[in-house]
């Protein structure tokens, strides 16, 4: 047990008295084998109240959780100590993003659990992780004095294969492969025999099937002494691959120790490899391989972030829904749903071709694919109400939504009405507005309505809540484990069809859910393995800007007709600025009303008003006038109005400018008119458009900010558009999420 001298226990002292906000973690760091842990443990029988957490082999998650069962029980009254040793071997493989997102998120963040101050001390090895930044609260321990070995190099190439390997405890057989692609070839046989010599260093199970090394420091240390480049690593999985595809049919998991490593591994060394996205893309490989090493590869394969619209977008937003999967074929059944969601059937039915059974199956989606920006056809939009109604052919499932408007004020009720067929999702009606609710008694059958007349048949409903799905008929197998994005669901045909603020869809479920298995959470306890790329600018938009469409593209979400062109005798002399009148006269401006306040109404007889700078008249005081200099001779013309200011045109440069205060000297539109249209377009689309998670709301948000400062870098960093795309709520009665139709019934 190592000395802790009096220094560093005086500087872990006044660590303590720290007041909570300005307490850091307290790390403890050095090499491999210089005695961090011991350490650590030293200080917690100094603590005897303070808890251990080995983190070893432990997801952030489930060191999240052991952190707060520990807070949990540890003595009332008295502020919680955690002591963390081994976060850098935390994960269940070896290359793994776990030990960051506890020591980067998981650790800093735990300051306070239940109203108690919680400290936290933590172990970090300097080499297979970057320590904190803390040296005000840290203690850095010397590297052991050790002699240096030589070893022989058929030694030395059998060790370096086995520490490529991703789990701590490798199959024989595993081993005998990663061999292989280093260019050694041995029997199973001779490895055994080689483990049995190096006791020192290797570890045989008790059945002789397995090794590992006798510590995570030598499986790194061994991993840095021999290297492995992206080449060998390829050779490696074309070699796990073809080992694979003679074990016969069936999940990877009950073809013995390789088909139990592949799944846990493969997309790791793939991603090593450079070749992760080959493997995405096949549904077969894909639906093999487990949820926690899907996460872990597309992290390490995509550092800047996962790109838009790809596999792995799709599988980091699953896992920020909360999707937890307790099983191979729970997590194939929602890769089904969620390349089946966005369109991508091939990959849906090479799942499907994957021999992995699944407990539920998705037949048809309506439902919002995660992960992309704007409007997309054939979504069902978010659906607030759910019920059922007799037909011709039987039952139908309708759907509601409510779009009332002005609720801070004057609210008009309004609500979007739908029906649909259950066996296939297809329409039945056309989108209708109606004033009441379905709970108002606009269906027979509601989720929100109650109990059926006594002759109409029993249509099973249930609903989603934290803790799982209630039923009112019992004796239903109940619906699959959902996000939290699913909020309820009814029975039809042998069918559940499930709706919730992405849209609908429906399943068929072959084995129900087990009672003990917990509802999915909201969010991952602790982050996301990856993060998404920056949003490309939508082609759309791009050919727009360049002049290609603009005038469709303008119409296709302020309506058809909306742009007027104005004549080239309707052009103001004034008018200089070759961008505006090249605007004016080939896309027209806009016809715009009651949108984030904005209101352009173009008058045949005058469409343009010149007007003076404010603040220029004779009446207005010589202080304000001096505050409201110009920013160029004008002249200026009158749009209309945004947020209750006038808005402006210059006519020598064809920048735009609110009249606030006497006029505002930056601008809304900082070059041309295309720019500012472009913008209110984009803007205009990411409004109406529902986003049913938090991480997808918040990735459009950040593109939206991004595109708006490519297209117009000055406009965009002004005080108007700066208060938009932070996310002002604006309050008015064109806030209609994804609204179809406009007739009344």
């Amino acid at each position: 047990m190592p000395e802790i001298n009096d220094e560093d226990w005086a500087r872990i002292e006044a660590w303590r008295e720290l007041p909570t906000r300005a307490r850091q973690v307290f790390s403890v760091l050095g090499p491999a084998l210089s005695g961090k842990s011991a350490f650590v443990r030293a200080v917690g029988d100094r603590w005897p109240s303070a808890s251990l957490i080995d983190c070893r082999g432990m997801s952030a998650d489930a060191v999240a959780t052991r952190m707060r069962d520990e807070c949990r029980a540890a003595p009332s009254g008295r502020p919680c100590v955690l002591l963390l040793v081994n976060v850098q071997y935390a994960g269940e493989v070896l290359t793994s993003t776990e030990p960051a997102r506890v020591a980067e998120v998981l650790a800093p963040g735990f300051r306070r659990f239940q109203g108690r101050e919680v400290s936290v001390m933590a172990e970090y090895d300097q080499e297979p992780m970057v320590s904190p930044p803390s040296p005000e609260f840290q203690v850095v321990l010397p590297a052991p004095t050790r002699a240096a070995t030589a070893e022989e190099t058929g030694a030395a190439r059998l060790l370096g294969a086995l520490s490529a390997a991703e789990l701590r405890q490798v199959p024989l057989s595993v081993w005998q492969l990663l061999c292989g692609a280093g260019g050694v070839r041995k029997m199973v046989p001779e490895l055994i025999a080689f483990a049995e010599r190096r006791a020192d260093v290797l570890v045989l199970d008790e059945a002789r099937s397995s090794v590992a090394f006798r510590s995570d420091a030598l499986h790194h240390a061994w991993r840095l002494r021999s290297p492995w480049v992206a080449a060998d690593q390829s050779r490696f999985v074309e070699a796990l691959v073809a080992a694979l595809d003679v074990g016969g049919p069936g999940p990877w998991g009950r073809r013995g120790p390789v088909g139990e490593y592949a799944a846990q591994a493969l997309p790791l060394h793939a991603a090593l490899a450079d070749k992760l996205p080959r493997y995405l893309e096949d549904g077969r490989l894909l639906a093999q391989c487990t949820a926690s090493a899907l996460h872990e590869a597309i992290a390490v394969a995509y550092p800047g972030g996962v790109p838009y619209g790809s596999v792995a977008a799709m599988l980091h937003y699953m896992e920020a829904q909360g999707i937890a999967p307790s099983a191979q074929g729970e997590w194939a059944a929602w890769l089904h749903h969620g390349a089946l969601s966005a369109g991508r059937g091939e990959l849906a039915e090479q799942v499907l071709a994957s021999g992995v059974p699944l407990p539920w199956r998705t037949q048809w989606s309506r439902w919002r694919p995660v992960g992309v920006f704007g409007r997309v056809s054939d979504e069902a939009g978010r659906v607030d109400e759910l019920g059922a109604m007799p037909g011709g052919a039987g039952l139908s499932v309708v759907t509601a939504r409510d779009t009332t408007t002005g609720r801070n004020a004057r609210p008009k009720p309004r609500y979007v009405r739908q029906e649909w067929h259950p066996a296939t999702g297809e329409p039945l009606t056309e989108p209708v507005y109606v004033r009441t609710a379905l709970a108002e008694g606009h269906a027979p059958w509601s989720n929100a309505h109650g109990s059926p007349s006594s002759d109409a048949p029993t249509v099973p409903f249930a609903r989603h809540t934290d803790t799982g799905w209630q039923q009112d008929s019992p004796g239903i197998t109940p619906p699959p484990r959902c996000p939290s994005a699913v909020t309820q669901g009814v029975h039809v045909g042998g069918l559940w069809v499930l709706a919730g603020t992405a849209g609908l869809f429906a399943v068929s479920v072959d084995a129900p859910d087990t009672p003990d298995l917990a509802a999915y959470r909201k969010q991952p306890l602790v982050a996301t393995h990856a993060h998404s790329a920056p949003w490309p600018l939508p082609p759309s938009a791009s050919a727009a800007l360049r002049g290609h469409g603009l005038r469709d593209w303008l119409e296709e979400t302020f309506g058809p007709d909306t742009c007027h062109r104005l004549a080239e005798h309707q052009l103001p002399q004034g008018l200089s600025a070759p961008n505006a009148r090249s605007f004016l006269l080939e896309t027209g401006l806009p016809e715009i009303s009651d949108f984030l306040h904005l209101a352009i109404t173009p008058k045949d007889d005058r469409p343009l008003t010149e007007v003076t700078w404010p603040g220029r008249g004779r009446d207005v005081p010589r202080q304000r006038r001096a505050r409201s200099e110009a920013p160029s001779g004008g002249p200026f013309y009158e749009l209309g109005t945004w947020m209750y200011s006038r808005l402006l045109l210059d006519g020598s440069s064809g920048r735009l400018y609110r009249d606030t205060t006497g006029g505002s000297p930056d601008p809304v539109a900082g070059s041309s008119l295309t720019q500012f249209f472009a913008m209110v377009r984009l803007y205009d689309e990411f409004r109406r458009t529902h986003f049913p998670y938090s991480p997808d709301h918040k990735d459009a948000q950040s593109a939206l900010t991004l595109w708006c400062r490519q297209i117009d870098g000055v406009a965009a960093r002004a005080e108007a558009w700066t208060l938009i795309l932070e996310g002002y709520d604006f309050e008015d009665s064109t806030w209609d999420l994804a609204c179809y139709g406009d007739d009344w019934v």
